[in-house]
């Protein structure tokens, strides 16, 4: 009988002689089932170019959802790509004024109703809102909230 901690167990010890990267590991993973570019972006459901920038290490990180279906269309667990992944971090710039105003300016425009904003980290669309609730005194405040669909970028 297999239990969940057996497969994850069983999971990691193969995990162990894949590659170290997200690219090498996919690339691996895609020619252990004999697949093509072209065929892996079939059965995954994303473009070709988007399976070659990942296998060329340009993506180093993945959504949920991408991560599921790339995983899916590879037939392993979705943890065996996750551990692989190395999320991009927003670090504030070498001139961490300016980082800040960039900020800034973007919390300003999404109070003020724009909806199309360019991720300050990769140049990606963002997914922008304004949160509305109650302070202290029962006034209402206003929050700009957005978050980039490609990478880990979050405005709180």
């Amino acid at each position: 009988m297999n239990s969940k901690n057996d497969r994850k167990s069983q999971d990691g010890n193969r995990s162990k002689e894949l590659p170290l990267t997200l690219a090498r590991r996919i690339a691996e993973l895609r020619e252990r089932k004999n697949l093509t570019v072209r065929d892996l972006a079939q059965d995954s459901r994303f473009s070709k170019e988007r399976i070659e920038d990942i296998e060329s290490g340009l993506e180093t990180w993945l959504s949920s959802t991408d991560r599921q279906l790339l995983a899916r269309a590879l037939a392993v667990d979705p943890y065996i790509i996750q551990e692989v992944e190395a999320r991009p971090r927003l670090e504030e710039s070498e001139d961490p004024e300016r980082y800040a105003a960039i900020l800034a300016d973007l919390t300003d425009s999404i109070l003020k109703g724009v909806k199309e904003h360019e991720c300050p980290k990769c140049g990606n669309t963002l997914r922008c809102r304004v949160q509305e609730g109650l302070d202290i005194d029962e006034l209402p405040v206003y929050f700009a909230k957005a978050f980039c669909q490609k990478c880990p970028f979050i405005l709180k």
